[in-house]
């Protein structure tokens, strides 16, 4: 029994160092991940900061909206004691379907924008699917996943700056670009 336990201690450092040298020969798992490229790219910051403008913009229409029918609401109030039950009833039923048409139109304005802002960052996205290739085919790697997707992981298979680097060098160089 001593000598299979002494076999076996004498053969689990070479087992070890096997089993390092497999990992090393491994293929990468590259990690990236998309919104610090959104956001610190270039290209990912024109598309964040027209995204703000449009959301500010639709914020700005729809406070002016508000605030009108808000002062045709003060108005209204004011010329209550001056009609007639039906008449106002009559002037505040149109009131309030005209809020809910504004209220609806402002929805719907909201939910194109919205759309929008997803197909421009699906866009950016697969823009940058040549990048990831490119570094994938480098680096003799397996797959590139998204380091949202992961619980832990080394710091240094992540290749977001890469990315980052390259799609900007390609904004700046279109020339720079392999398709």
């Amino acid at each position: 029994m001593r000598a299979l336990v002494l076999a076996l201690m004498l053969m689990l450092p070479s087992g070890i160092a096997f089993a390092q040298e497999q990992l090393r020969q491994a293929p990468a798992i590259l990690l990236v991940d998309p919104r610090v490229i959104l956001e610190d790219s270039v290209l990912g910051q024109q598309i964040v900061e027209g995204n703000r403008a449009d959301r500010a913009a639709l914020q700005a229409e729809a406070d002016a909206v508000s605030e009108a029918f808000e002062d045709e609401e003060q108005q209204l109030a004011a010329r209550r004691s001056l009609l007639t039950r039906d008449a106002f009833a009559v002037l505040a039923t149109d009131f309030d379907r005209r809020v809910r048409e504004a209220r609806a139109q402002q929805d719907q304005r909201a939910q194109e924008l919205i759309a929008q802002i997803e197909a421009r960052e699906r866009e950016f996205s697969e823009q940058l699917t040549p990048i990831y290739a490119e570094i994938l085919n480098e680096v003799g790697g397996a797959a590139v996943i998204d380091l949202r997707n992961v619980i832990l992981a080394n710091a240094r298979l992540d290749i977001s700056q890469e990315v980052i680097r390259r799609l900007d060098l390609r904004l700046l160089d279109p020339e720079q670009s392999p398709e």
